[in-house]
């Protein structure tokens, strides 16, 4: 029996999602520059040729998982904002929420990294890093703001703080790739956040 439109995209889209994933790691292990199509086709077990069904380029499969990664940093944050509890509860709950994805999949902060430092990054990664820059940034600089002004979070200027939790992050997410540190507790958000109390 032929499978229905709605079968034909949830397979498609199934397919899409593994390719991302298998492609995240890919990317994580070797950059943007090393690696080939192929690569991402055997590391998601589909043929080279229906890789190309969904992405014209290793370029366009980068940007997706960069543009994935903004996305999910905007979300979480603007969640916490909007929800509820003290300032200090809300950054305990983002910074709790990104430690859990580095423990999940330190691939993703390794890709932001990458699209980062790497010279010549496609104009979507680009225009999702800038989105990321300035808007994730300055809601947790806002959201730090709150905690100073609530006698919560140590009085340093809050973009300094802000950049220095994100290093910790992306720090953590680095380690997660050392073997030797395999049998080390990893860090909770009460123990990164101690740097932040008054």
């Amino acid at each position: 029996m032929p499978r229905t439109p709605q079968q034909n995209q949830l397979l498609k889209q199934e397919r899409r999602g593994a390719l991302l994933k298998a492609a995240r790691e890919v990317f994580a292990r070797k950059g943007l520059a090393a690696s080939k199509m192929t690569d991402l086709a055997a590391a998601a077990g589909i043929s080279y040729g229906l890789v190309y069904h969904y992405f014209p380029d290793k370029e366009s499969v980068f940007a997706a998982l960069v543009e994935e990664a903004v996305q999910e940093g905007l979300q979480l944050i603007t969640a916490a904002r909007q929800g509820p509890g003290t300032p200090w509860e809300q950054l305990h709950g983002v910074c709790a929420r990104l430690l859990e994805r580095v423990r999940e999949e330190p691939s993703v902060p390794l890709i932001l990294v990458q699209a980062y430092a790497g010279e010549s990054a496609p104009g979507p990664v680009e225009e999702a890093l800038a989105r990321y820059s300035t808007r994730f940034f300055q809601q947790l600089v806002e959201l730090l703001e709150a905690g100073q002004q609530a006698g919560q979070v140590v009085d340093v200027p809050a973009p300094e703080l802000a950049r220095t939790l994100l290093a910790t992050v992306q720090g953590l997410a680095l380690t997660q790739l050392l073997p030797q540190l395999g049998g080390t507790p990893f860090p909770s958000a009460g123990t990164v956040l101690r740097l932040f109390k008054p």
